[in-house]
């Protein structure tokens, strides 16, 4: 029997660009989702009123630290400054805005929200689609699992991959299911082999004495203000201390405990791999530390690398790759479908 090649897919921003709003464009939807919600087009997060319910509350933020992503660039930059300033309050309610956000997005139907320049997001980017119709197998008669030579290490915060993999199982599997199908989460209590590692986390995920929950299943609602009545509990809890959202959105210079367990995994993926495909990355600053990590661990290892990207160069990868020991081929003009080599 042949060995099959272990392959790796490193996802950055572009991967999720049919579907989810990336860098700028993250910032102004988060303005504009809640512009919708206050139905006020002009509306400038500034000054928080004192008199908010706890719906609008969630909606307030989510409007403010998207008006700080504009300010600072990304949302990331803002998070660093809150870190830096040991704003560590501000910096929980950055990410239950965050997780909110995307859940938001990925549940709701609202056509003015999800289109931006004559161009409508995907609820679910089909190039993820198409990719999991190509990498997953039947594992019982009603759920999948995901081919054993292939994983994905991913700073994206959304779903999208979970989401495609969840639409070729049997519609009404909860996530707490799937996830026994596909190694995604992380807790403190147990550290898996994950299939897909999140180094940001992921949205809709929180913790708390009894363990970890998440808010995904609460409706199947596509309106906004219905999905906001099953979600803005997570407000009041992370004021009152009852939850705990700081492990399940992270950042590259954090190091608590869910952060560096993530990263470890993402190592040990690495350190098994034959081919990596980097798709849509452009290798910021914050991430570039671990980034040289995890392809040092490629070291001794002739591995191939593929850069699908539009601004993919082969100076970039042998900037951290040994080029005696890794081959790089770039595509950056077809982007229509990602990359799945023949060694596959």
């Amino acid at each position: 029997m042949i060995n099959q090649k272990k392959i790796t897919f490193l996802l950055g921003a572009g991967a999720s660009r049919n579907a989810c709003p990336i860098l700028k464009e993250q910032g102004e939807k988060m303005i504009e989702l809640a512009r919708i919600y206050f139905d006020n087009p002009d509306l400038e997060f500034e000054e928080k009123p004192k008199d908010l319910d706890e719906k609008k509350r969630v909606m307030w933020d989510i409007g403010f630290f998207g008006n700080m992503s504009l300010k600072f660039g990304t949302i990331d930059t803002y998070a660093k400054k809150l870190s830096l300033n040991n704003s560590y309050r501000e910096l929980s309610r950055l990410k239950l805005s965050v997780s909110l956000f995307f859940t938001i997005w990925q549940l709701t139907n609202n056509k003015k929200l999800k289109s931006c320049n004559s161009k409508s997001f995907d609820d679910i980017d089909r190039r993820y689609i198409s990719l999991m119709a190509s990498i997953i197998e039947q594992k019982d008669h009603i759920s999948c699992k995901l081919n054993d030579n292939v994983r994905f290490v991913t700073w994206n915060y959304d779903l999208q991959l979970e989401y495609a993999f969840k639409s070729f199982c049997r519609e009404e599997l909860s996530w707490d299911y799937i996830s026994q199908d596909l190694r995604f989460r992380i807790s403190d209590k147990s550290t898996p082999n994950l299939e897909i590692c999140h180094l940001n986390g992921y949205h809709g995920f929180y913790k708390t004495d009894r363990g970890d929950y998440h808010i995904l299943d609460r409706t199947n609602s596509m309106e906004i203000n219905e999905i906001l009545d099953s979600i803005s509990f997570t407000s009041t809890s992370l004021s009152q201390g009852t939850i705990d959202i700081t492990n399940h959105i992270n950042y590259a210079w954090e190091n608590n405990y869910l952060a560096e367990a993530s990263r470890n995994e993402a190592f040990r993926i690495f350190s098994e791999t034959d081919i990596v495909i980097i798709i849509g990355y452009s290798f910021p600053n914050f991430n570039k530390e671990i980034d040289k990590e995890l392809f040092d661990r490629l070291k001794g290892r002739h591995t191939k690398v593929y850069y699908q990207d539009p601004n993919a160069s082969p100076t970039l990868i042998y900037q951290i790759v040994n080029s005696e020991e890794c081959d790089v081929i770039c595509e950056p003009k077809k982007l229509d479908n990602f990359i799945l080599p023949y060694e596959f």
